[in-house]
Parts: C-alpha cells; sequence; structure tokens
C-alpha cells in the first residue's frame, strides 16, 4: 500500500517514531487524547478483523488528562490542525464531515494545519515524542472507489438547487464529495465534468452550485432557501 506523508511540525526536541498506524486496512474509529497545557499523547482505537475495538499503544507521555473523539460510522479522518511552540500546544481533527473540538492548552506561537491530499484519508501518525507530543506530521492513503461512494454525501449534494440523484452521483465519481468541495470547485470545472459525462448532463446549469454550496457548507440554510426561491422566480418569469 502506498502511503503519502506530510511535512513535520512543532519544535525540534523528543524522540523520532514513525508509522502509526492501525494494522492492514483498519480505519481509526476513535482517538484518545491526553492533555492539559499540551497534547500529552494522543492514542488510535479501530476495529479489528472480528469487529471489536483494538487499541494502538499510546504515543507520548504519561500525562495529561484523558478525552476521546468518537467517528461515525461512515466518518473518516482527512488532518489534524492546532498550534506548537516547543511541543504541540493544541490539536482538532479533520473529517470528511466536521472538525473536532480543540484539545490542549491556550499556548503555542504557530498555528499548523495538516491535510490529506483529494480523494485520501489520514490513516497515521509519524513525528517526534518525549513527555509530550514534540512535532507531529500525517500518513495517508487514497481512498478506494468503494470506500469514497460510502463516505459521500449524495443526498447533501441534492440541497444544491439543479443537482439531482444522478448529477450527484456524477460529482462523487469525480471526487466532488460533499458541499465542502462542491463550494471550492470552479464554474469551469463542472461545466467540463457535464460535457464529458455527455449530451443529456450537459443541459444542466452550475452557474451557481458553488455558492450554494457555500451556504449549506457553513450551515446557512435560511439565506441558501431565499437564494434557491429567488432562482425558482426567475426561470419562472424567463
Amino acid at each position: 500500500m502506498r502511503y503519502v506523508m506530510s511535512e513535520l511540525v512543532g519544535g525540534s526536541g523528543g524522540k523520532e517514531f514513525f508509522d502509526y498506524i492501525p494494522p492492514g486496512n483498519a480505519r481509526i474509529k476513535v482517538i484518545h487524547v491526553f492533555s492539559n497545557d499540551y497534547i500529552d499523547a494522543l492514542q488510535f482505537g479501530y476495529l479489528d478483523e472480528k469487529g471489536e475495538m483494538a487499541l494502538l499503544p499510546k504515543v507520548g507521555g504519561d500525562g495529561g488528562f484523558a478525552y476521546q473523539f468518537v467517528l461515525d460510522e461512515d466518518e473518516y479522518l482527512t488532518g489534524i490542525s492546532g498550534r506548537y511552540g516547543w511541543y504541540i500546544d493544541q490539536i482538532s481533527f479533520l473529517t470528511n464531515k466536521r472538525r473536532s473540538e480543540t484539545f490542549g492548552g491556550p499556548g503555542g506561537i504557530s498555528d499548523f494545519r495538516l491535510e490529506a491530499p483529494k480523494g485520501h484519508e489520514m490513516v497515521g501518525l509519524f513525528g517526534r515524542k518525549e513527555w509530550y507530543l514534540d512535532a507531529l506530521g500525517i500518513i495517508s492513503r487514497r481512498l478506494t472507489e468503494e470506500e469514497m461512494e460510502r463516505c459521500s454525501s449524495p443526498h447533501d449534494l441534492q440541497k444544491v438547487e439543479g443537482i439531482g440523484p444522478k448529477i450527484a452521483q456524477l460529482l462523487i465519481e469525480n471526487e466532488i464529495l460533499d458541499l465542502d468541495d462542491l463550494s471550492t470547485t470552479s464554474v469551469d470545472q463542472l461545466r467540463q465534468i457535464l460535457r464529458e459525462a455527455g449530451a443529456h448532463f450537459a443541459m444542466a446549469d452550475p452557474t451557481t452550485w458553488p455558492q450554494q454550496a457555500a451556504l449549506g457548507a457553513k450551515g446557512e440554510w435560511k439565506k441558501l432557501a431565499a437564494l434557491q426561491e429567488e432562482l425558482i422566480r426567475g426561470r419562472r418569469v424567463l
């Protein structure tokens, strides 16, 4: 299996560790965070071959209060963000559906955000550790087509006026998995995807899709509804 490694962020101390990854193709289901003023340690939980929860050893020190972040059945990690100084001071976990709460203390001098490439999931960590987590990087692997379809959000895409089940599936096949992805896709790229899918798809007008998706991704449903009503009224006038 081919892995992609990010840059390394954090302080210069600690001993190196590599390949903090669940075995096989197991997906991370829970992250135990041990923290106080800094991130003392992390521990990944995953489902083993029998479908039972298993834990990797903790990576980091022995201190800190215990917290946990549990992923949904159709959820996977896409990266981490936070702040660092001499150590990793704060950390949040990014997924295909949300951003976790922030764990750790108020310190740090630099912000960081490490994300898996598009169409990949974060499966592990590497870095340096001693009493705390001194530095971190993420390890990613490419999602299979089956995994992307299972963990995508076709119903979310259909909240955009002009997108039905077939167009939603077409967007997913082109790695536009949810409203957030759609909001950052250019209209020209959307038109190209539709044209390449055939004359029937090419009749769709994606001009407002990124704008609509941006409102939905932010949870601004009233503004989205108002925009869609305006679009519908415009078509009636025409």
